[in-house]
């Protein structure tokens, strides 16, 4: 079930981020709610990903260890993922001005559907 809901979540983003990458300079009302309560979700999932075990690709053997599949998230696809969850309104705030587009942040929440091609290998 949470793995149908995230291939919702997924496209979602990838049909309003093109959307919102051409035609607004920032999310506001509604579609700022939404984007938000997206991206909770996606950061619901980073910290899931820390619990799930994954099959070993040399031994084909599940591997539930905590620390295994920690070290393996953190050197694989973390960084891109929590870079893609940070809300554009705090990307904003936080850089400097130079690197403040809201456009490019944006188009990171399409980093998302790498996620759906996870789920059905």
């Amino acid at each position: 079930a949470w793995e149908i809901f995230l291939i919702l979540l997924v496209i979602y983003s990838a049909w309003v981020s093109p959307f919102e990458f051409g035609f607004l300079n920032a999310a506001k009302g509604t579609l700022a709610v939404l984007d938000n309560v997206v991206n909770a979700f996606f950061a619901v999932d980073i910290v899931m990903t820390f619990f799930v075990a994954y099959v070993d690709r040399n031994t084909y053997l599940l591997i539930d260890d905590r620390r295994k599949i920690t070290r393996k998230y953190l050197f694989s696809w973390f960084i891109l993922d929590v870079i893609s969850t940070i809300p554009s309104e705090l990307a904003r705030k936080i850089l400097p001005r130079s690197l403040r587009s809201y456009g490019f942040f944006n188009m990171l929440r399409l980093w998302r559907l790498r996620r759906v091609s996870a789920l059905f290998a």
